[in-house]
């Protein structure tokens, strides 16, 4: 989905009637997640509504700003202003449990007290919510919110004291508060799972797994590419930094210079380059020798082509968060500009 497409659904979904919304909380209970329906009064589901509805407006308006982009999460760099499309392998258990509400959506008979598929306040509680879900929008145009929950979302009675002002006296409140902020973690759009929080997604264990498991197939490439003394250096790192294993899919993924680019082509940029031929070992059978972190780093850098030389300045530059540039895309002459 490209930026322009989210843009068009996303105004859709702000400027059509009628939208509705309904609620889902995701419990741990014995070591399992289960998803269930929130029964809400009708007058309560309104400012839930609206809220969630400021939200899209907000991250709609965000989206006008010329930084902010829609990128493939396995080949895309952190950076700010983003929101990535999931298209890992392996799928998430907040993506999945998206799509089984999205399934069964406008189905009466999916969500019910005899299935047990209803938040029961009898025997559920607030303190195993560990998400909540939201849908918004009608049959046929609508998304799935999806929204971690934290201790600071619920307030406890037996810590707090809780008033409220009476019809006549102040009074308190005798249950548990479950705050609803409406913000957005992920979302579900078109059956495309797309993540505005990326933070929140790097906690997963589920997605840690996911990402080590591509990196090491990135990790084969490289190796194959006979350009590291020691791939074990890389390994390591891989397995405990996330984000560095992220940036190593990266490169593979896009493959910009792996497998595009000879051996000796890199290795001869590398020597001649004013910065990295001061920062970057290169032993005497022509591989990288990558001991630092600060030279791992330089590595994918070079293999993500970050190192760009300015044709009009004569300058050269670390540019990471680029987008390539198509001769096709130009205007044929100066007058069409």
């Amino acid at each position: 989905m490209t930026k322009e497409e989210l843009q068009e659904k996303l105004d859709g979904l702000i400027a059509q009637e009628g939208s509705s919304m309904n609620l889902y909380f995701i419990l741990h209970q014995r070591d399992e997640y289960i998803l269930k329906k929130a029964n809400v009064k009708n007058e309560a589901l309104t400012p839930i509504r609206n809220v969630l509805r400021d939200n899209l407006v907000q991250l709609r308006q965000m989206m006008d700003e010329d930084t902010f982009a829609v990128l493939n999460l396995s080949g895309a760099e952190d950076r700010k202003n983003v929101i990535y499309q999931y298209d890992m392998e392996d799928e998430l258990r907040p993506i999945s449990l998206m799509k089984e509400v999205d399934e069964h959506l406008f189905d009466g008979n999916y969500f019910t007290s005899d299935n047990n598929r209803i938040f029961d306040s009898a025997t559920d509680t607030f303190d195993e919510v560990d998400a909540w879900i939201a849908s918004y929008g009608v049959e046929g145009n609508h998304l799935i919110i999806y929204r971690k929950t934290f201790s600071v979302n619920l307030l406890k009675k037996e810590r707090n004291v809780f008033v409220f002002k009476g019809t006549e006296q102040i009074d308190i409140l005798k249950d548990d508060i479950f705050r609803i902020d409406g913000k957005i973690d992920f979302f579900l759009l078109d059956n495309t799972a797309l993540i505005y929080n990326i933070s929140i997604l790097e906690k997963f264990n589920d997605f840690k797994d996911i990402v080590q498991r591509s990196a090491r197939n990135s990790l084969q490439q490289i190796a194959a590419a006979d350009l590291v003394s020691d791939i074990a250096k890389l390994q390591e790192r891989a397995q405990d930094d996330i984000s560095f294993a992220r940036k190593l899919i990266k490169v593979t993924t896009n493959a910009l210079i792996l497998n595009v680019v000879s051996k000796e082509t890199i290795v001869q940029f590398a020597r001649t380059h004013a910065y990295l031929s001061k920062r970057l070992k290169v032993s005497a059978d022509n591989k990288f020798e990558l001991d630092k972190k600060t030279s791992q780093n330089l590595f994918v850098q070079l293999l993500d082509d970050a190192f760009l030389h300015s044709e009009l300045s004569s300058n050269d530059y670390l540019s990471p968060g680029k987008d390539r540039l198509s001769s096709e895309e130009a205007p044929a002459n100066a007058d069409n500009l």
